[in-house]
């Protein structure tokens, strides 16, 4: 049996608790992600630590009615490979990512709940629920908008170098022989006007 595959409502309904380690490889669409000059034994070092939690509690719906809801709280850490976009060089970025959904019967339920910011995420349950796609959406929406090193290495040849390839000298500082404009300023500001006041 696959150790990812849960009834979702009855993972929630006894308040069960899963978690374990999903390899890199097991993740296609992280493995797309990773850039191609991490070798193949620095992708299998990528192991992402997951834990959900489910539980069930008593809520007041928005008409003040009392009813029951069902929840999964998932949590994944761990090293991904990712390209610097500043020197261009791999780099593993350590994600971390915590999210509790509200588990909904259909997607019916779903689109009825109000787009409020306070309010959980709604999460489609079902009897064969597959955690690790779960585990891989909430990596992806882990991943930085724009992947970088906190202080780069070294800078990528093309951000040293102009266009003929060889570095570009420091430009010279321009010599300071234009009047300020807020002198000619200060200028009228002293002058009298025409009427001599």
């Amino acid at each position: 049996m696959n150790e990812y595959i849960v009834d979702l409502f009855e993972f929630a309904r006894t308040g069960r608790v899963a978690e374990g380690d999903v390899q890199l490889a097991a993740l296609p669409r992280m493995v797309t992600e990773v850039p191609a000059e991490v070798s193949a034994s620095g992708r299998a070092q990528s192991v992402f630590h997951w834990r959900a939690e489910g539980a069930e509690k008593q809520v007041l719906r928005a008409d003040g009615k009392p009813a029951v809801a069902q929840f999964l709280t998932l949590s994944v850490q761990g090293p991904m490979w990712l390209e610097c976009q500043r020197c261009l060089t791999p780099y593993q970025e350590p994600l971390d990512s915590e999210t509790t959904f509200e588990i909904v019967r259909d997607e019916a339920a779903a689109e009825d709940r109000p787009l409020d910011e306070d309010e959980l995420e709604a999460l489609v349950g079902s009897k064969h629920f597959d955690l690790r796609e779960l585990i891989e959406e909430e990596l992806l929406l882990a991943l930085p908008i724009v992947p970088k090193h906190e202080v780069c290495p070294s800078v990528h040849e093309s951000l040293a170098t102009g266009e003929d390839g060889l570095a570009e000298p420091a430009p010279e500082p321009e010599e300071e022989d234009k009047p300020s404009p807020f002198a000619a300023l200060a200028a009228l500001k002293r002058s009298p006007d025409k009427d001599g006041k």
